[in-house]
């Protein structure tokens, strides 16, 4: 696990060192953002230069391997002109999601409204069920262990599609699963949700134990029953 009160000043020294001028925005996303970090994480970092080019992402990976546990730095390295060009539906969680280190991220990217967060929302839960139907066929074969990677897959993904139904609803972005674990009141959401935690012991043993009526099987059917109403209800 890495100490981010170290290793942000040293990842923001070495990128300017490598870029200069050119290093527009840098910031953190993922699980060490949210708090959820384990020792096999990724570092997820966001890079926005004024173009990005291979030799850039040369530089950049000489300039993260020259950190501690450098080498498991990756995440959004983008230029201006793309980042400008970015697909709008896609931003509202983009930007909720990123922690700025450097620079302004709300001034790169293109304007976004309602619309584009609930196409979206639309996008990532039609995504998610196309996952989920296509997994389950997929795996049906498989043994337990491979069936439960695949389906820790899927909640992780579920996450992500919650989070931004969530604030859809109501306004308020999630920022962890734990903050909105304590925000929902439906049942199956909660019960997703606790499966999709890095806490849930019944998921990192490799397997689903039965917790209740909880098994691979319920949970395959709450994913796929939540995603159906959600995408035909996208009012939500």
């Amino acid at each position: 696990m890495i100490d981010l009160k170290t290793w942000k000043p040293a990842t923001m020294a070495a990128l300017k060192e490598a870029f200069g001028e050119r290093l527009l925005c840098l910031g953190l996303q993922g699980s060490y953002l949210r708090g959820e970090a384990t020792a096999d994480s990724d570092i997820d970092l966001l890079v926005a230069l004024d173009q990005v080019t291979i030799d850039d992402l040369d530089a950049f990976h000489a300039a993260m391997r020259s950190l501690p546990d450098g080498e498991r730095a990756i995440g959004f390295t983008c230029g201006r002109a793309e980042l400008a060009a970015w697909p709008t539906y896609e931003l509202y969680q983009f930007e909720q999601g990123t922690e700025v280190w450097l620079g302004d991220l709300h001034a790169l990217l293109p304007e976004y409204g309602e619309d584009d967060i609930r196409l979206g929302t639309r996008v990532s839960v039609a995504n998610l069920y196309h996952m989920v139907n296509h997994t389950y066929l997929t795996t049906r074969d498989l043994d337990e262990t491979a069936r439960t990677d695949a389906l820790k897959a899927l909640l992780k993904a579920f996450f992500f599609s919650l989070q931004i139904v969530h604030a859809v609803r109501t306004g308020v972005f999630a920022p962890t699963k734990r903050q909105l674990l304590t925000e929902l009141t439906d049942e199956d959401e909660r019960t997703l949700l606790r499966y999709a935690m890095p806490s849930s012991t019944a998921m990192s043993a490799g397997k689903v134990k039965n917790d209740g009526d909880t098994t691979s099987e319920t949970l395959y059917k709450l994913l796929q029953a939540w995603c159906s109403r959600t995408l035909v209800d996208i009012r939500v």
